[in-house]
């Protein structure tokens, strides 16, 4: 009897715990799916207009080395463009479900 109840308490407790957003499992598929959308900065470098090929969804916070911040935006599209930028060297850092990639692009 307290076998079957120890094993029922235990059955309850995984239960409870299984696949929620808070999971390990859950957070690596959500990296694993950013990861594998190839996410493009085009032309690089650039002399002014650059294209970001990123997925539908996500947000796109732009920042310069010398950390001046540029501006995010969501996108709604699988790319956006930015026009007019300085010359510099810039980060873009692409959210997507809770999880970060980011890329270098050069202003020339």
């Amino acid at each position: 009897m307290k076998n079957a109840l120890l094993f029922l308490a235990l059955g309850c407790f995984y239960t409870l715990n299984a696949q929620t957003s808070d999971n390990k499992i859950v957070e690596v598929t959500k990296k694993r799916n950013l990861a594998e959308y190839e996410i493009v900065v085009f032309p690089n470098p650039s002399s002014g207009a650059i294209s970001l090929n990123v997925p539908k969804g996500s947000t796109c916070k732009v920042v310069s080395t010398k950390g001046t911040y540029i501006g995010t935006w969501d996108v709604e599209q699988n790319e956006f463009f930015l026009d007019g930028l300085s010359v510099g060297t810039y980060i873009v850092e692409v959210e997507l479900d809770g999880q970060k990639v980011t890329r270098r692009f050069l202003v020339i």
